[in-house]
């Protein structure tokens, strides 16, 4: 069984996107919340998360860089936070 992606989104004051998700029919479940800028394609949100639920699923010391770093950010890193529910 393959697992399915379930998307929600609010628009912010900001004009960008709140898009709360998350995947059922796994081993694994996930959840998070992603920022995306206006006019970005479902297509393209949808890629970035199972990008992370990829990573997260296959290395055993996953870190966000919005949560750990300390240096200076990068302008397409972060934006994503995703746990293990």
């Amino acid at each position: 069984m393959e697992a399915r992606l379930r998307l929600k989104s609010k628009k912010l004051d900001s004009g960008r996107f709140q898009v709360n998700f998350s995947t059922e029919g796994s081993i694994e479940n996930f959840y998070g919340y992603l920022l995306a800028e206006p006019f970005t394609p479902v297509q393209e949100v949808v890629a970035k998360i199972n990008r992370h639920i990829e990573s997260m699923s296959n290395r055993p010391h996953y870190m966000q860089r919005n949560l750990f770093s300390l240096g200076r950010k990068e302008i397409n890193s972060g934006r994503i936070l995703i746990f293990k529910k």
